[in-house]
This record gives C-alpha cells, structure tokens and sequence, in this order.
C-alpha cells in the first residue's frame, strides 16, 4: 500500500532501493484515526507530540536513498492527496529526489495509465530496462485499453 511501501524504503534505505506509493495515509493523524487506532492505539498526546508521530512518514524523509514514485487522484476521498503532499513536502525540505504523478479527476483507485507508469518505474529502476513506449493497457471485457473502472454492458446482453 501507500503507507507501507513509503514507510520501507525510508525505514529500510540500506535494504528497499525502490518504492511506488499510491495514494497513502501517510500521517495517521490526517487519516481517519479508526485506522490509526487499530495499529497505533489510542490517540494519546505525549509532551509536545503523540504516539502517532513515530509512524508519520514525513518524518523519515531525510532516509531516502532509493527510487520513490508518489502517486495520487487530485480527487480521492478516501486519503485526502494533502497525505502525499506532506511527504512530499518533507522530501524537499530533505533535498530528496523524488517522482510524483497526480492524476486528474481520479479517486483512490489508479486508472489504467497510472498502472502502467507504475510498471515502467518498476522496469526502469529494478531491471535497468526501458519499457516499450506509448503501450496501452489492454482493457477486459467491454473494457477499451487504456479505460479505467468497471467494464461497460455488453450491448449484446439482455438486460439484467
């Protein structure tokens, strides 16, 4: 997931050398704190900061030595894309490289050519190869490449 593969390479720098993050809650605190909660425990404030500080993935930024690729929908609701960009922001306060893909009009789910980016980052950076260029996912059934989301009725089928 978005946490957990963000949260390997900058715990782990020495062991993960290339991560793709796709839409994570990456700071519990920003996240609906049921979830944080069934990991974390309760929210409880200690000092100046809380037990969900130690697991926020903004504070690791300055581990990054591998390939990270942030990805993200402009319009998720479910992990608001301010989780992305708070990581985001921390890299460069690290001075970090880093990639980063925003899809347009897109929720939690990638479409097809957020797929197929992830599997050229994937390509480039564990094979040392480049992907064919310009390729098109290819769609199920009903589904044209390159479409996202559920497939459309066939119009042969008799309604259901």
């Amino acid at each position: 997931g978005g946490f957990a593969s963000t949260d390997a390479i900058l715990r782990y720098p020495d062991f993960f050398k290339v991560a793709v993050s796709g839409s994570g809650n990456h700071d519990n605190r920003t996240y609906g704190f049921f979830w944080g909660e069934k990991y974390q425990g309760l929210y409880k404030a200690e000092g100046a900061s809380d037990n969900f500080e130690a697991a926020a993935n903004y504070t690791l930024a300055k581990n990054l030595k591998g390939k990270l690729l942030l990805t993200t929908g402009d319009m998720d609701n479910n992990v608001h894309p301010s989780n992305t960009l708070r990581v985001v922001d921390a890299l460069i306060k690290a001075n970090k490289d880093f990639d980063m893909l925003v899809i347009p009009d897109v929720g939690h789910a990638l479409p097809a050519y957020g797929v197929r980016k992830v599997w050229d980052y994937f390509v480039r950076n564990l094979m040392g190869a480049e992907p064919p260029a310009g390729y098109e996912m290819i769609g199920g059934p009903g589904l044209p490449a390159g479409a996202g989301g559920p497939p459309e009725p066939d119009p042969d089928d008799p309604p259901a």
